[in-house]
């Protein structure tokens, strides 16, 4: 059975893989069977996102002491955005914060992401069914306060802009933390290429509900479409229950 650090770090390695952020910057966490959170570890020892190991993932409570502490790594700076996700959803278990670029320029221009796609992929219309708000400061999320704040923000969604930053998304797992991200970055860059060939079309409100309502996102969908990003970015991930 793959560890909670392995998938974490495997999460990371195909946001990285696939340029979703800018390195080193981001991490991944995990919300564990016992209350604490596994998270991708910063410091002078750290690798990169597109290289990381479960060596790089360390495990603290959830007041954010750390419970494991291995030489030149330690919790990143912004894990209050994690811990303060997990006060405010007790559905998810999983928690991205990373930087990547079309997103960021959406959030920047105030440019609202649209619902251009519908067949095309369900998934992503899903995202924007569940709303994608942006929170409005730039500053890192240090601090308990402002962590409660981007929660709020993200409401029950599963992914928000960060004005000038990044994003975070949320899952009941790392892989599907991971594939918000990948979603959410698509949707954007489709964004980006219509509205260079005129004004966009949103799909109809009636068809919109009927895809998203339609079961393409279900549980094992997920897996797939996880198993198939991870073999884009190098991972051979295979059908034995390996995520």
């Amino acid at each position: 059975m793959t560890s909670a650090a392995e998938r974490v770090a495997a999460a990371c390695r195909v946001l990285g893989r696939m340029g979703l952020t800018r390195e080193p910057a981001g991490h991944i966490s995990m919300l564990l069977d016992d209350g604490t959170v596994a998270v991708k570890a910063r410091g002078p020892s750290e690798s990169g996102l597109r290289f990381a190991g479960a060596e790089d993932v360390v495990v603290v409570d959830r007041d954010g002491t750390p419970l494991s502490d291995p030489p030149g790594l330690e919790a990143p700076r912004e894990l209050a955005i994690h811990l303060a996700v997990y006060r405010a959803r007790p559905d998810v278990t999983s928690v991205a914060h990373v930087h990547p670029m079309m997103p960021v320029l959406f959030g920047i221009c105030e440019v609202p992401l649209l619902p251009v796609i519908g067949a095309y992929d369900p998934y992503a219309l899903r995202l924007l069914a569940r709303g994608v708000p942006t929170f409005e400061r730039g500053v890192l999320v240090t601090t308990r306060r402002l962590g409660d704040e981007l929660a709020a923000v993200l409401g029950a969604g599963a992914a928000c802009l960060m004005r000038g930053h990044g994003v975070t998304t949320v899952g009941a797992s790392p892989e599907e933390a991971a594939l918000n991200v990948i979603k959410l970055s698509e949707l954007a860059e489709l964004n980006f290429l219509a509205r260079q060939l005129g004004e966009p079309r949103e799909i109809e409100p009636a068809e919109r509900e009927e895809i998203v309502g339609s079961g393409l996102t279900r549980p094992e969908l997920i897996e797939s479409a996880w198993r198939f990003y991870r073999r884009c970015a190098g991972e051979e991930a295979g059908r034995t229950g390996e995520r």
